[in-house]
């Protein structure tokens, strides 16, 4: 069965990646303080080992699927997390960073990081275990970096950073844009449908010693995650509470998000954003968010008869966002940005996607 087969027969219609519930603005931080509520009870809930295969379409993944898992695998890992001897959080993470001193894994961030007395015990691939210590974390984007000392080099991820944008032109035929990873590149263009892979890995005690790798393969959807947050992405896979956290990868085995929990699908913070954190953080030692006071969306997003409009209007302008929301007394307001703008530059840079 060819991969585009597989996608239709299997895929395809557990999550129409091309739906997009229309929902009323919320501000950012009503809707972060629900996300970080539900994660909690993902993640802290008992029992919290249960394998991706609890969900049938994980079960006799594809050749596909488990090629590009297997070129992942390696740099997933386990994480445990106590405060004194109790566990407080088990989930799942991957490494971006490793040195002769040091490695860091990227993994979902935890109220339980506030308390001081938080033990990280990090298992890897090959089935050793580390002590980790919580380098730094960011409740507002439920990110945190986990360091451990070691004078060994671990495997890191191959991070492919997205480029969500699609042309509006009609004379242009979109498939043609889907899958433009060359190889060695560190960039994806993604489009709703696309097959997308979350990983995670996992300890089968008491049965036997070993930590298991765990695949669920999805598609990249156009929907909003369960509360409307615009920094997230959607993709159909259904993951459980050990691998929140782990990455979500491209069909070449690059990590394109890290992921959270939305209930029927998984919710993933672009790994743009991710590294953008903790590039920032490495280089300030701390974290700022800019506000701008407004929510955008990709163009090609738009109902068609916006676009429509916009293309009659303005037929040069084929990519770009759009504003869907303008916070009243923001900077935005202030720079007279109105609801259904078109914006394609900003600060003299081209914009063609939300992601930049």
């Amino acid at each position: 069965m060819s991969l585009d087969s597989y996608i239709k027969k299997w895929l395809g219609p557990l999550h129409p990646a091309w739906k997009r519930e229309a929902k009323q603005p919320r501000y950012r931080q009503e809707i972060f303080g629900e996300i970080r509520d539900e994660f909690e009870k993902s993640r802290n809930s008992l029992p919290r080992q249960v394998m991706f295969n609890l969900y049938p379409q994980n079960e006799n993944i594809d050749i596909y699927t488990k090629r590009a898992s297997l070129k992942a695998s390696p740099s997933v890992v386990f994480l445990q997390f106590f405060s004194g001897e109790d566990a407080t959080c088990e989930c799942s993470g991957f490494i971006i960073e490793s040195t002769n001193t040091y490695t860091i894994i990227l993994t979902a961030a935890s109220t339980s990081f506030e308390t001081d007395d938080t033990k990280v015990i990090v298992h890897v691939s090959d089935g050793r275990s580390f002590d980790g210590q919580i380098e730094a974390y960011d409740l507002h984007y439920n990110i945190a970096a986990i360091k451990i000392q070691l004078d060994t080099l671990l495997p890191t991820a191959s991070l492919a950073y997205l480029d969500d944008s699609i042309t509006i032109d009609p004379s242009h035929n979109v498939k043609e844009e889907s899958f433009q990873l060359r190889p060695h590149s560190s960039s994806f263009n993604i489009i709703p449908g696309d097959l997308v892979i979350a990983l995670g890995r996992f300890i089968r005690h008491p049965y036997f010693q070993g930590h298991s790798i765990m695949a669920a393969p999805g598609l990249f959807s156009i929907s909003r995650c369960l509360h409307d947050c615009k920094e997230l992405f959607t993709a159909s896979c259904r993951i459980t509470s050990c691998g929140i956290g782990g990455p979500l990868i491209n069909r070449f085995g690059g990590v394109i998000g890290i992921c959270l929990h939305d209930d029927i699908s998984t919710a993933f913070l672009p790994i743009n954003i991710a590294s953008i954190w903790w590039e920032h953080y490495k280089k300030y030692g701390k974290t700022r968010r800019p506000w701008l006071g407004m929510g955008v969306t990709n163009l090609y997003a738009a109902p068609i008869e916006i676009l429509e409009r916009i293309i009659q209007k303005f037929p040069d302008v084929l990519k770009g966002v759009i504003v869907e929301e303008v916070v009243p007394g923001s900077s935005a307001e202030a720079a007279g940005i109105k609801y259904n703008d078109v914006i394609i530059q900003f600060g003299g840079k081209r914009i063609e996607c939300v992601l930049e």
